[in-house]
């Protein structure tokens, strides 16, 4: 407001004076501006902790508010060190103090953070700052189912054909989770429905490792009661995967029906004429209130939604489905049998000699012991029945191809040998006998291994001594920045900023090993171990007399421009593009181009199943084009969020041996 100073007594007068009030002075026409401090920014309303505009942890720039509840708040925020939005998971302070409260939040970042799937939520960072606690992880645009159903108009239903393909996705998601974990609070509220994306699973917050109970006493009961098994309700901390079965099961039948199924609950097929009694026996088989009864894992009970899409699609018989997909039209079955008739002649050429002898020999010096036995061993008497039904299904496909025919007499000749060593009383003809198993299994797993070739089992060498490896598919080259780019689009993943403009037959870099992880997770594949690796980069090379060791695949001497070393390029070259560089199994680029991650640490007291964790060091294995020539038996330590320019990865399958996926194989033709 203005006000005007007398010139005589220096009194501030008010607006619109003419003379002073104290002297009496005419006061002149002079307005001087005495301005008020500037108001504080008002604070936050109750509940929320940020501005928008706010920078937090010196990290993270607050967009907006998205959502709260009655534990904390989640915030749109742009990482500033990542280069892309996320979401900010926060606790509210009076829960901070709570130390049951605060483990649990952070429990949900570290199972989570070890999780590489791309239908579970990806998260990137946890920490605090002053009182506030958070967790930073993958900003998805879409509802919850909960919110996608109570968006529907009254009445109106989700499509049988989109619920199983939620509910596909979501036993995918469970399927590799519970390698590692139980979720125990399967939910509408904990499943994301991305826009245009694959489906979410969130909220590990409850979840235990397998190895982990200290978070959950035998009291405790923990979870969703509407969605919780029987042995859940009784105690949270023995459950295993059944109890996340059991939720699905509720979940399912409540999205379908709009109700949840309590006391003598009616069969959906009798309250929705669309819905094939089929499925019914599925809910069912779910929430068995005796575990025993229910789907054994999540792999079952996917298997089961998978043949029930099939028949509704009208596919009939049992379809093994490719990973999920949100563009695209199916496969033909002519296309199919093309592509299991092209891995059929490369996994036939890839078996080569078979060092039966000396395999045995091996055998027999690993496990200490070659005596005799009295009576046949059990083991052995099993595998024979399932080798008798797996190996005509295997020369029944073999009748179409001569190198199938050739895989097959290799097989043929290990389980031979198998038999003739249980004759004997061989105690290591079993393991013989598993192995010849794997080489009949190989011929079956047609669709699913289209440009891998299949390394028989045998030993590899780290560090001295000799490691037994089973038998498996491995790439034959680097996944490629084209194949990267088509798990991008359909699982929304992340694509790296360094990469610019390449070529898509380059391989793909700048990912880290959860990246990788994802991609082969994705893929129904894993990363493969170190032995993994080295058995395929060995392979081959004159394995029958043991003379295994050459230091490259071309031979024991440096050659040069055989491979990708030395900086020849300054950036990696498209895969196979140095004949020299394959191995004698049918490996490119194990000792140049780029180097690959393996899904094993470098310490060996850890816990091989288990995933790595923050710290942990991955070995990585084989030379790139920044190094110099570099050996078949090179190695590195690299921490698993690294994102370097000159590391890549491959994938691998590995051939099943129990008896029941081996039946379903069969089943399946």
């Amino acid at each position: 407001m203005a006000r005007v100073k007398c010139p005589r007594c220096k009194e501030i007068n008010p607006d619109q004076a003419e003379v002073c009030v104290r002297c009496k002075t005419p006061l002149p026409k002079v307005d001087i501006d005495v301005k008020a401090p500037a108001p504080k920014p008002p604070p936050p309303p109750p509940g929320i902790q940020f501005r928008r505009g706010q920078i937090v942890a010196k990290r993270y720039s607050v967009l907006n508010l998205v959502g709260r509840g009655g534990m904390g708040c989640i915030y749109k925020v742009h990482d500033n060190v990542l280069g892309e939005d996320v979401a900010l998971k926060t606790l509210l302070p009076q829960y901070v103090k709570d130390k049951i409260v605060v483990e649990r939040f952070f429990n949900e970042a570290k199972i989570a953070r070890r999780l590489a799937h791309p239908n579970i939520v990806r998260v990137h960072d946890i920490g605090s700052t002053g009182e506030i606690v958070y967790i930073s992880m993958e900003f998805l645009q879409g509802s919850s189912l909960r919110g996608l159903l109570e968006g529907m108009p009254a009445g109106q239903r989700l499509p049988l054909e989109q619920v199983l393909r939620i509910f596909d996705e979501l036993a995918a998601a469970l399927e590799y989770a519970h390698a590692y974990t139980v979720h125990r609070d399967i939910k509408p509220e904990n499943i994301m429905i991305a826009q245009d994306g694959p489906l979410k699973l969130m909220d590990f917050g409850i979840s235990k490792l397998m190895a982990n109970t200290r978070l959950t006493g035998a009291s405790m009961v923990m979870g969703t009661p509407f969605y919780m098994s029987p042995e859940q309700l009784r105690n949270s901390r023995d459950v295993d995967a059944r109890a996340d079965i059991y939720s699905v099961g509720i979940m399912l039948y409540e999205v379908l029906t709009g109700i949840l199924p309590t006391g003598m609950a009616k069969p959906i097929s009798q309250l929705l004429p669309e819905v094939p009694p089929a499925l019914d026996a599925i809910v069912t088989k779910c929430i068995e209130t005796d575990p025993n009864a229910r789907y054994e894992n999540a792999t079952a009970l996917r298997t089961a939604i998978q043949n029930l899409r099939a028949q509704l699609d009208g596919g009939g018989a049992r379809r093994k489905a490719p990973p999920p997909r949100r563009t695209g039209a199916k496969p033909s079955l002519k296309k199919v049998a093309g592509l299991a008739l092209c891995l059929a002649i490369a996994a036939g050429a890839a078996l080569g000699i078979y060092g039966l002898e000396q395999r045995r020999q091996n055998l027999a010096e690993a496990r200490g012991s070659g005596a005799r036995s009295s009576a046949r061993d059990p083991d052995f008497k099993e595998l024979e029945e399932l080798i008798k039904r797996v190996s005509v299904a295997a020369k029944s496909k073999a009748r179409t191809s001569p190198r199938l025919e050739a895989l097959c007499a290799d097989a043929e000749k290990a389980w031979e040998f198998a038999q003739a060593q249980e004759k004997q009383g061989d105690a290591n003809a079993a393991q013989l006998a598993r192995e010849a198993l794997q080489c009949y299994v190989a011929p079956l797993l047609h669709g699913s291994a289209e440009g891998m070739v299949f390394i028989p089992p045998g030993t590899a060498s780290l560090d001295g001594q000799d490691i037994n490896v089973d038998a498996f598919f491995i790439d034959e080259a680097e996944v490629t920045l084209g194949a990267y780019a088509s798990f991008f689009n359909e699982a929304g993943w992340r694509w790296p900023a360094e990469i610019g403009r390449r070529p898509k037959d380059q391989p793909m870099v700048y990912v880290s090993f959860f990246d990788a992880q994802a991609y082969a997770a994705a893929q129904q594949k894993l990363l493969p171990t170190e032995a993994q690796w080295v058995r395929a980069s060995r392979h081959g090379a004159n394995e029958a007399d043991g003379a295994d060791e050459a230091d490259f695949p071309w031979g024991q001497d440096w050659k040069e421009d055989a491979c990708n070393c030395n900086n020849q390029r300054a950036n990696p070259n498209i895969i196979k593009a140095y004949s020299d560089d394959k191995t004698a199994s049918g490996c490119y680029d194990m000792s140049g181009n780029v180097s690959e991650w393996t899904r094993s640490r470098t310490a060996a007291a850890f816990d091989a199943a288990a995933p790595p964790t923050f710290g942990d060091l991955m070995v990585t294995r084989g030379g790139h084009f920044e190094s110099a020539g570099c050996t078949l038996a090179a190695h590195k330590a690299v921490p698993f969020e690294s994102k370097l320019g000159h590391l890549g990865f491959r994938c691998v399958r590995e051939i099943p041996t129990d008896s029941k996926t081996i039946t379903a194989l069969i089943e399946a033709g």
